[in-house]
């Protein structure tokens, strides 16, 4: 796997979907608003059905923003595991604790389910779009998922709307470990030529 280029040199798309990493630890830098912001510019061209928009986004990087959403992030746990153990507590806000910057992805949801699957395809299209564009800036990231995007009580206390959920936890900064390549199976052999 090529090491990540720096910023004057760009990545061909196809070396950006090929050797981009979900990144798991980094470096003690912060990633800015400002540095982000151009990224999501690009990214919102994500392919979107009737053009919905059905996004918005949330960026925790300060000390005091992350503090916030990791209690919200322990009552939640709570709530969902009355008999935790308070080591449990302690290994989560250690581990928050070394991510640089928190993106919340909100999804704007449709009543109607069609509309909705649609616009979910568009968001992810969007966060792929976002990792591959900081990618080539030198910027990792790991998408998180998982129940908590749809726990009623967290995206309360997080401000989101009635017709809102969280799409995904993007946890964001630049690597300090870029992972071996995991291999794929081919798609060769999930090909079917319909005739």
């Amino acid at each position: 796997m090529p090491e990540m280029k720096q910023q004057t040199q760009r990545l061909t798309v196809r070396d950006a979907i090929r050797y981009r990493r979900s990144i798991r630890k980094f470096k003690d830098i912060a990633v800015s608003i400002e540095q982000l912001q151009p990224l999501l510019e690009d990214a919102v061209y994500a392919p979107n059905h009737k053009l919905t928009e059905p996004w918005r986004f949330l960026y925790a990087t300060t000390d005091e923003a992350k503090a916030t959403f990791v209690e919200r992030f322990i009552a939640y746990f709570k709530r969902n595991n009355p008999d935790a153990k308070e080591e449990k507590i302690i290994q989560y806000r250690e581990y928050f604790s070394k991510v640089p910057a928190l993106l919340f992805v909100v999804l704007k949801e449709d009543e109607d389910p069609v509309v909705r699957n649609d616009d979910f395809a568009a968001v992810s299209s969007l966060i792929q779009n976002l990792q591959l564009l900081a990618w080539d800036q030198g910027i990792g990231m790991v998408w998180k998922s998982g129940r908590i995007l749809y726990d009623r009580g967290f995206q309360q206390d997080m401000g989101l709307k009635e017709n809102e959920r969280f799409a995904a936890i993007l946890h964001i900064g630049y690597p300090a470990e870029i992972p071996e390549e995991k291999k794929r199976q081919k798609a060769s052999t999930l090909l079917t030529e319909l005739s």
